[in-house]
């Protein structure tokens, strides 16, 4: 006897590879952020982010392994979402981009906090999370929740909605930081080799969550086109097809993009860092600087460094720089 095998088509494989270079990139993403952690001194929140780190990366290895055995026994993703024996593997799907985007922001709203130790700052912010979370509760009032795959269903737009809340918050707070230390210190920026230059705004867009924020605005928008389309037409199957494929994606890049972060934070790389608050057990030195009086007349430039032992043989030095 001969039995059908399913057949694969190119949009399909294509979007495996696409899956499958962002979990590639997941995976040389991770040691960095391992080896970041594991080299500071073992606190409850450096376990704390580790767990984050590892649990991610569970989820996004969960994802591409059903894509791809889904993908094996369907011949196509799109069959994933309809019928009812494929369900149980639509809530598989669900699950770990749900789960990826709640501990993804809750490492966001984490960075935030650390900007901006004040506390008026901190409740507006909470507030605006609020906001978002009440709006995204109104906006699954009226869904069907029946059973385990229509509960997925709502979960996934509360999660959704309130990650994107999240992250354009996030973008705004840590641009305005990074803003505000490229205005007062433009120095940095100023390199000669245009290669640095492009790893500088590179950096500072993974870091600000411009990428991020920005795909999250693709993904709304090719789900919001799909929506529309006949599900019996070829064009409209390609772009639900699309559709699905861009949105659990999404699972990894929630991962990468918390994970990136961290990177760059420990590797001493961060700008929004270097106009926060500063410690006096990770900073040696602080800069203050005046180029003009209030004559006009120009002035020096103190230079405090401050001890980071407890040495009591290391004193603090001014030196006055005119």
């Amino acid at each position: 006897m001969v039995t059908d095998t399913p057949s694969i088509s190119p949009p399909v494989v294509i979007s495996l590879f696409f899956v499958a270079i962002l979990y590639g990139m997941h995976l040389l993403v991770l040691p960095a952020a391992i080896y970041v952690l594991t080299r500071k001194h073992f606190t409850k929140n450096i376990l704390w982010m580790l767990a984050a780190v590892f649990f991610m990366f569970c989820m996004s290895t969960i994802l591409t392994v059903t894509l791809f055995t889904a993908t094996i026994l369907d011949g196509t993703i799109v069959g994933i979402y309809f019928g009812g024996p494929s369900n149980a593997r639509s809530r598989i799907l669900m699950w770990p981009r749900n789960m990826n985007l709640i501990v993804a922001d809750a490492i966001v709203v984490w960075r935030m906090i650390v900007l901006y130790p004040n506390k008026v700052v901190r409740g507006g912010i909470f507030f605006l999370l609020f906001s978002f979370s009440t709006l995204a509760l109104f906006n699954s009032i009226g869904l069907p929740a029946d059973g385990p795959f229509e509960r997925a269903l709502i979960l996934s737009s509360l999660a959704s909605f309130l990650s994107f809340g999240t992250n354009l918050v996030a973008t705004a707070a840590i641009s305005w930081k990074a803003w505000s230390y490229h205005r007062k210190n433009p120095q940095p920026w100023r390199v000669t080799q245009s290669s640095h230059a492009v790893n500088n705004a590179f950096l500072l867009l993974i870091e600000t969550g411009v990428l991020y924020l920005s795909w999250q605005l693709l993904v709304a928008i090719i789900t919001y086109s799909s929506s529309y389309c006949d599900n019996n037409l070829e064009s409209c199957k390609s772009v639900q097809f699309a559709s699905n494929a861009i949105v659990e994606s999404t699972t990894i890049v929630a991962a990468l993009y918390p994970t990136s972060t961290l990177v760059i934070v420990g590797l001493k790389k961060s700008i929004a860092d270097k106009c926060g608050p500063l410690s006096s057990t990770d900073a040696s030195s602080y800069l203050i600087s005046s180029p003009t009086s209030s004559d006009g007349k120009s002035v020096g430039v103190i230079r405090l460094d401050i001890p980071t032992d407890d040495s009591s043989s290391k004193k603090t030095k001014a030196h006055y720089v005119f």
